[in-house]
């Protein structure tokens, strides 16, 4: 049964539909990945960041390490971290990351995402959680995608909301963000329901 799950030999390094490209990092992006935090850590992304995101808020430095630390991880098959780029402008509007991939008999993965303030509300996390859910189970063979999202993170939890992933419940103080203990909504969707569901969430939502 397991067999199914094999991971595949070779990762394609992006993902995309018409408006958004999912692509690996590049050191290179350092900069304009310091520059997006450091424009929209305050007040939108610090409620909801780890301790790491205040650390890259710290400038050029930091973004490239968290970059070459990243691809790291994306070589040893345990995260694959993307930037959010735009198609038309090739413009980094964000972050999203499928990490602490476990093989065996979970064969899963959880997906963590942000946006920055100059992109805000216009459905680029949307595609973004889409392609990301395509890569984890058509690329990667997973059999579970998990989406935990702060309480009091509105805007994010409308994402899994409008996409109908399943909810099933909150985790007292299960996340440390922006310098605090946060409850946490747990969303998730199987292989199974990816497969049921996939053409019909590209099609509305990434086409």
């Amino acid at each position: 049964m397991l067999d199914a799950f094999h991971p595949p030999e070779r990762v394609p390094k992006s993902i995309g539909s018409e408006r958004v490209l999912l692509r690996q990092y590049r050191t290179q992006d350092a900069d304009a990945l310091a520059e997006l935090i450091a424009g929209s850590f305050e007040g939108h992304l610090a409620p909801w960041s780890p301790p790491s995101m205040e650390i890259e808020a710290g400038g050029r430095r930091a973004a490239r390490e968290h970059i070459l630390a990243a691809l790291d991880k994306w070589e040893e098959g345990s995260d694959y971290r993307f930037f959010i780029t735009l198609r038309e402008t090739a413009e980094i509007a964000g972050q999203i990351g499928l990490t602490q991939i476990v093989r065996g008999v979970s064969q899963s993965c959880f997906i963590g995402y942000w946006v920055g303030l100059p992109f805000v509300q216009k459905g680029y996390a949307t595609e973004a959680v889409i392609l990301a859910m395509e890569f984890a189970f058509d690329v990667l063979k997973l059999h579970r995608i998990s989406l935990w999202i702060a309480v009091e993170n509105r805007v994010s939890l409308k994402i899994p909301a409008k996409l109908g992933l399943r909810f099933e419940g909150t985790a007292r103080q299960a996340l440390f963000l922006g310098n605090r203990w946060q409850d946490t909504h747990v969303y998730a969707m199987t292989s199974e329901e990816w497969n049921e569901r996939k053409t019909e969430l590209r099609k509305q939502f990434a086409p």
